[in-house]
């Protein structure tokens, strides 16, 4: 590997990534310690642990499969909670007036 360049399952990887942190924040109510914790612990298990074991080809294969595990959680997480709960819903957005109240007319 050359010293600078960005490997494509680099990027795979961060896109899945991505779609899974986004849905464990937004779903923990704006917990950043839990996202904190997602990110200590998946760089404890693939940098630390995994990645030493590996060199070479074999590095490239194991990349790959670690983008491709989190593909499958993001698919997951996606069929299974659907893709509105990707975005952050806001209060304003979400509070609708009561049927009764009616604009006030305004005076020129």
């Amino acid at each position: 590997m050359v010293v600078g360049q960005i490997n494509w399952s680099d990027l795979v990887l961060v896109i899945a990534v991505s779609v899974v942190v986004t849905w464990v924040f937004n779903n923990a109510e704006g917990s950043v310690l839990i996202v904190m914790l997602l990110h200590a612990m998946n760089n404890t298990i693939s940098g630390s642990f995994f990645s030493p074991m590996f060199s070479g080809a074999d590095s490239v294969r194991q990349s790959w499969l670690l983008a491709a595990l989190w593909w499958a959680v993001a698919v997951m997480v996606v069929v299974a909670t659907g893709p509105e709960h990707l975005s952050r819903k806001h209060t304003k957005q979400t509070l609708t007036a009561p049927e009764s109240a009616t604009p006030t007319p305004r005076v020129a």
